[in-house]
């Protein structure tokens, strides 16, 4: 069951990052957040009203801090992304290095604050993505 997930979440990544480089330079890039939003705001809408559900407002009172800051975090993920690719970020690269510091950071979280085990195969995964990170910057 989580291989589709993960193929999902890996398509939609490779067209987040086409579409992120393809957004017209000359549009002021939170312009191009606030379609990118109302699109998701109407996908999200329909697949809400497809999927089993209670009422909207029981749904809707469900929401909590989280989803507050995912919105923010999501915004930031977005600009950032589109003024990596306009300052010269390469498709190939900028978002494998991005990531990788996203594992790492994760790595420290999920020690820190979710008591997951820091293994020493966890510690020299770690190192090995930093000396990637290191060969991925040098020019």
């Amino acid at each position: 069951m989580i291989y589709l997930p993960i193929a999902v979440a890996v398509l939609a990544n490779v067209l987040y990052h086409v579409a992120s480089k393809s957004i017209a330079a000359e549009q002021n890039a939170f312009m191009g957040l606030v379609v990118n939003y109302a699109t998701a705001l109407i996908a999200s809408a329909v697949l809400f009203f497809l999927t089993p559900h209670e009422k909207i407002l029981v749904e809707a009172a469900r929401s909590n801090w989280a989803c507050i800051l995912m919105g923010l975090a999501i915004t930031g993920v977005e600009v950032s992304f589109v003024m990596i690719y306009r300052a010269g970020g390469e498709m190939s690269t900028s978002s494998l290095i991005v990531n990788i510091l996203i594992a790492l950071a994760m790595l420290a979280v999920g020690g820190g604050f979710y008591n997951e085990q820091i293994t020493a195969q966890k510690i020299f995964g770690a190192i090995l993505c930093i000396a990637g990170v290191i060969m991925l910057s040098l020019r």
